[in-house]
């Protein structure tokens, strides 16, 4: 027989064995002096942790190391993605540089070129958008006004019933497309 393993010891330790195993294992131990003084250490040890006093764990003691845990785990992710963003750059720029095949001055030349001509193109098109929502407020207000103004020249001609009729459907149309758009775009219950 081979020496035991640590799981053969601590059955035999355990009284986990039938009696065909136990024997084989006997037989080994009387002939194999260093599977004997493994059983005798492992022996001791049990021995000994047997005559320890209970342990007593502190009631919240799980929270308390979950709580540690996270809080933990939160201060190194941060150095962990600042470390990943950091190689990360590092290998495409090698890359990028690799596959230009010019030397790094060269390449961080036309980088920043292309840089900076991004830079001036982002700059007209955010001035751009700007004039675009300053137009577009202005048609807009201009567009409420003019809608104010006719509602109001058409109030002085209707009947003050016809008006409350008006106003009612109204309402109610805007009700049903409130509903009816809660439900297919499951705005809520």
């Amino acid at each position: 027989m081979s020496c035991l393993k640590i799981s053969d010891l601590y059955d035999y330790l355990e009284g986990g064995l039938s009696p065909e195993q136990r024997n084989s294992i006997e037989e080994h131990l009387r002939v194999c002096r260093r599977c004997r003084r493994a059983v005798e250490e492992r022996r001791l040890i049990a021995e000994a942790a047997s005559t320890l006093p209970p342990f007593e764990v502190p009631e919240n003691f799980p929270e308390r190391v979950m709580s540690r845990l996270s809080r933990s785990r939160a201060r190194n992710s941060g150095w962990l993605i600042a470390l990943v963003s950091v190689s990360s750059l590092f290998a495409l720029i090698s890359v990028a540089l690799i596959a230009s095949g010019r030397s790094a001055l060269e390449f961080f030349a036309s980088a920043s070129q292309t840089f900076l001509e991004s830079a001036k193109n982002a700059a007209v098109l955010t001035a751009k958008l700007a004039v675009l929502v300053s137009l577009t407020g202005r048609t807009l207000r201009s567009l409420l006004e003019a809608g104010t103004k006719s509602l109001s020249v058409l109030t002085s001609f209707l009947h003050p019933g016809l008006q409350i009729l008006i106003l009612v459907l109204a309402m109610g149309l805007v009700v049903s497309l409130f509903f009816g758009l809660r439900k297919k775009f499951s705005l809520g219950d």
